[in-house]
């Protein structure tokens, strides 16, 4: 799937809510007759939100550039070409597009450098260790189970965390 990463400032209304761009007047939301929302997650990738930092709070160390301040939050947008570039010519002060290094540093170190390295099964696990502990051989499974690099539910890589796993397993091609 080619898509280009959409870096994009969202401000803060005053009921709280967010503010982003109205993404609906660009052509190809128009074309094809639906809300932004439901478009971009039909035709790309939805949000990665800055979880470092959001609307309502702020870092003491904060870079104006990067960071997101007291009030708003930067997000990332993966979208179609033509989505892409109509949004940065309808909204270049809040629309900017990324390279893909600067997706995965965006991705990496801001995203989901929150999350867990692997996802963890408790009650798989719990079955595993009272076997284990009765002295019982675990079965092919439970021993994949085991194995972080297998997608057996018990201990699995999280694919999610880091953005070479997320690209590779969703056939991701930045394009700009």
């Amino acid at each position: 799937m080619d898509l280009v990463p959409l870096k994009v400032k969202i401000g803060l209304r005053a009921n709280g809510h967010a503010d982003h761009p109205d993404f609906n007047v660009l052509g190809s939301t128009i074309l094809k007759g639906m809300d932004w929302s439901h478009y971009i997650d039909k035709y790309g990738m939805g949000w990665h939100y800055d979880k470092s930092c959001g609307h309502k709070e702020h870092r003491a160390e904060a870079n104006a550039e990067t960071d997101s301040p007291m009030g708003m939050q930067w997000g990332v947008l993966m979208v179609p070409k033509d989505f892409a570039d109509a949004a940065v010519a309808q909204f270049s002060s809040v629309c900017f597009k990324l390279t893909e290094a600067e997706l995965t540093d965006w991705y990496d170190n801001r995203c989901h450098a929150h999350e867990s390295d692997e996802k963890v099964d408790k009650p798989v696990l719990e079955v595993i260790k009272a076997k284990q502990d009765a002295g019982i051989i675990l079965t092919a499974k439970e021993e994949a189970a085991l194995d972080v690099n297998d997608p057996t539910p018990g201990i699995t890589k999280n694919r999610n965390k880091n953005y070479v796993d997320f690209k590779s397993d969703r056939k991701l091609r930045v394009v700009q």
